[in-house]
């Protein structure tokens, strides 16, 4: 009974809060019926403006991924040869009498850029940062009936980054209707103590000092399970901007437990609730040097990382939140505990998911400062902006528990010790319980963690450095640099530098002879060339296709360094942009390809990084005209031996060696070729490939199979071309094309391989080594909704999923 009660006293609390924020702080979902049109239009702004003809859409909205791949387009190597150029927005909305007396305020989490807003023909600003939240207060230009927010945004002049930054309002708006006199959710601030003390920094804004003595304030902390942990009352008196509450053993915060907790203030005037804001957090308490490495809540920790660009593929940089939340549980599965977000802040919920799930951060806010890397860059606007945009960075993601560190910039083209100062100082003003870094940092003097790119992947970098700076704690912030197409092998091994050169490393005049001796050496894994392919966009899923070091050199060479906290690997998934050349829309760095499907070099990382029992085995045993000619088939796996089995004859038992992968040559044959490994408790776990045949059917799996349709959701759908007998054919290119019942919307297509220029709105794609997917949204609640593959000569494949409210 006891148990009953409490649980509808939290249910009425809970219900109690909604009616305050309904009534008293509203965040209105702004990001529907929207009118689009292309072109730089004159009046456009103004509200007797005619736009009947113009294109209705939804927001998020980047409209470069919905044009076509073109070696004419400006955007070049850097936006994967994808349109930019100047298109505006517009937005009808009523007025409603609710909001009088109240203050609204108009924010867009992000526009890519140079975005200029008006409200009824009123100009309320320019902003050229493209990654960061925009506000505006609208009262003074609002009036009964409706009213029109017009938006333009100018991507004309490209390149403006150095990978795609796509084009347009690409991430969420919102309308934002509190009381005069409000809490400033940017400000509020919680830190943790000793992993018991709580202290909230807090703003009011609107409130004069005559009636000051009207408000007064509650701060609760609530647990995971929505459970009243703590309260305090404030009188007026105490309304001083920061108050403190102990709390006793709560549960902490890492990657491995990734406990949050809410903070409340509720704002009262006299007796009346007048606002209340939210925001999670956690407990964690964080200890690096450079004789210990990194301690996080009290427990050792090396960062297992990966970079990663905002673009989400075939959707672009209006990426769903569940494509996020998919793509990161993928990471986190491989073993991954941290990522870095390269070169610019990310959207929201990308933090809110890593709080969720236990991913640790590296918040990065400029690549560069005021010389621009890109011919338009940010660089152009940094010495008028970088104060603002800074502020408004820190405050809005510092509350997040997986953020570790602040990065300052990345690589930055001319460089000075003074600005590089007067950012570590600006961040220190709002911020002073994180640590600061920077990506390629080496000669920095103010940052508190030494940053290493390229360099620290030479023989012994790190450990030469560390003789010359036995202080400096040590961070890879983009190690190390690797190749691989999925399902693509070579036996030889390639270098960068030597074999498919970058575009500036030729302009630098670099000889291969120059670096040589600098290197990790991966020996061949044979002596001719087994699979010969002059085609050198496509790189070798083996671990053999390398810039300085593999990855398997990478690990050896770094995990027992105790300066060095761990490094992150460039990347984790591959990104559109920053190409060698047309006609390839990126280079295989990723680990996971653009359609979200994981590379072998996925599994390796896998056998160093994670503790769960695993096995993987490559290539696949699909070979054309190959009987007889030894294959070196390689093992990843975290156990201590494996055993290979050539249609049921075993080949040999391995030991697993410091070589972190065993390899078999083996006489190819039809039929299956199976691991068996076993782990030190003498537990096995296998894994096996087969010889396919014709092509025959499409198999289908997705993402998750319940979505909602009033929340950012997509699913993925995978499909993959299977033989009469299930076996995947990793040969297989056949057009697939993708249907769906009225309740869906069709937002992308991929399949991974970097020289399919096809665009990624139509409803068909070409399987790359047997695969490719489709990526829908909501826009209709109904059971059993029907999604479809076809493909001329194959049996299709339906499958169904549901969409609740």
């Amino acid at each position: 009974m006891r148990r009953i009660i409490l649980i509808f006293s939290l249910l009425t609390q809970l219900v109690w809060h909604v009616a305050i924020v309904a009534q008293n702080r509203e965040n209105i979902n702004f990001n529907n019926d929207w009118l689009f049109r292309l072109g730089d239009i004159t009046d456009f702004e103004k509200t007797n403006y005619d736009d009947t003809s113009w294109r209705q859409i939804d927001i998020p909205h980047d409209w470069s991924i919905e044009g076509n791949y073109s070696e004419k387009n400006p955007s070049g190597t850097h936006g994967a040869f994808l349109p930019t150029g100047i298109a505006c927005y517009r937005k009808h909305f009523e007025y409603s009498p609710k909001w009088d007396s109240k203050k609204v305020t108009v924010i867009f989490d992000a526009i890519y850029c140079n975005s200029t807003i008006y409200i009824n023909g009123q100009k309320l600003g320019f902003h050229p940062n493209g990654y960061l939240p925009i506000r505006y207060t609208l009262n003074q230009y609002l009036k009964p009936g409706e009213n029109v927010i017009a938006v333009k945004v100018d991507h004309s002049k490209t390149p403006s980054g150095r990978w795609y930054t796509g084009s347009g309002i690409y991430r969420a708006a919102r309308l934002q209707i509190t009381e005069p006199v409000h809490l400033d959710e940017t400000s509020l601030f919680v830190t943790t103590k000793d992993n018991r003390e709580v202290t909230v920094k807090y703003e009011l804004t609107g409130v004069n000092d005559k009636e000051a003595s009207a408000y007064s304030m509650i701060v609760r902390i609530y647990n995971q399970d929505n459970r009243e942990v703590a309260k305090k009352r404030l009188t007026h008196k105490e309304i001083t901007n920061e108050t403190t509450i102990k709390l006793k053993n709560p549960n902490t915060w890492s990657a491995q437990t990734p406990y949050l907790y809410t903070c409340e203030i509720e704002l009262l005037k006299g007796k009346e609730a007048i606002d209340l804001h939210q925001t999670k957090f956690g407990f964690r308490h964080i200890e690096v040097s450079s004789t210990k490495g990194l301690w996080i809540n009290g427990q050792k920790e090396i960062l297992k990382g990966v970079c990663l660009h905002q673009d989400g593929g075939p959707v672009g940089t209006a990426v769903p939140r569940d494509l996020w939340l998919y793509r990161l549980k993928l990471l986190k599965e491989m073993g991954c505990n941290a990522v870095r977000t390269a070169h610019n802040p990310f959207q929201t919920d990308f933090y809110e998911i890593c709080d969720s799930i236990g991913l640790y951060v590296v918040d990065e806010i400029f690549d560069g400062w005021e010389t621009p890397k890109a011919e338009y860059d940010y660089g152009l606007y940094f010495e008028e902006n970088w104060q603002n945009d800074l502020e408004t960075f820190i405050k809005r993601d510092r509350n997040h528990p997986s953020i570790l560190f602040w990065s300052i910039g990345n690589e930055v083209k001319k460089a000075t010790p003074e600005t590089e100062k007067k950012l570590y100082d600006f961040i220190k003003q709002y911020d002073t319980t994180r640590l600061i870094t920077q990506g390629r940092s080496y000669n920095g003097k103010s940052v508190d963690i030494i940053g290493f790119n390229g360099r620290g992947e030479y023989l012994n970098a790190l450990v030469k450095y560390h003789e010359k700076y036995p202080e400096k704690i040590l961070l890879g912030t983009e190690m190390t640099h690797n190749y691989q197409t999925r399902g693509f092998y070579r036996t030889k091994t390639l270098y960068r530098l030597r074999d498919f050169p970058a575009p500036w490393e030729l302009e630098r005049k670099q000889s291969f002879e120059d670096i040589k001796n600098r290197i990790y050496h991966v020996e061949d894994l044979s002596p001719t060339e087994i699979f010969p392919d002059d085609n050198l966009v496509y790189q070798s899923s083996y671990d053999n296709s390398i810039v300085r070091m593999g990855i398997r050199d990478y690990w050896k060479a770094t995990k027992d360094l105790p300066y060095y906290i761990g490094g992150f690997r460039w990347t984790g998934i591959d990104y559109l942009g920053e190409s060698f050349q047309w006609p390839a829309r990126t280079a295989n760095f990723g680990v996971i390809d653009l359609a979200n499907l994981p590379t072998d070099s996925y599994y390796l990382y896998q056998s160093l990084w994670s503790d769960t029992p695993m096995v993987h085995i490559l290539p696949h045993w699909t070979h054309k005209v190959k009987e007889g000619t030894e294959i070196p088939v390689v093992a990843y796996t975290n156990c201590a031996e494996a055993e290979l089995f050539l249609n049921g004859k075993s080949l040999g038992k391995k030991k697993m060696t410091d070589d972190l992968q065993i390899v078999w040559n083996v006489p190819y044959q039809l039929g299956e070729l199976k691991v068996v490994a076993t782990d030190s408790k003498k537990q096995t776990i296998s894994k096996k490939v087969q010889t396919a045949g014709l092509p025959y059917r499409i198999n289908l799996r997705t993402s998750h199979n319940v979505l909602s349709e009033k929340h950012n959701d997509a699913i993925i759908v995978f499909a993959e071309v299977v033989d009469e007998n299930n076996v995947p054919v990793p040969y297989a290119d056949n057009w697939i094309e993708f249907s769906s019942t009225e309740h869906l919307e069709l937002i992308g297509v991929e399949n991974g391989d970097v020289l399919d220029l096809s665009n990624n709105k139509i409803k068909a794609r070409k399987a790359f080594h047997g695969q490719c997917i489709a990526i829908y949204k909501p826009v209709k609640k109904g059971n059993n909704v029907k999604i479809k593959a076809t493909s001329l000569g194959l049996i299709g494949k339906e499958i169904n999923i549901n969409i609740r409210e």
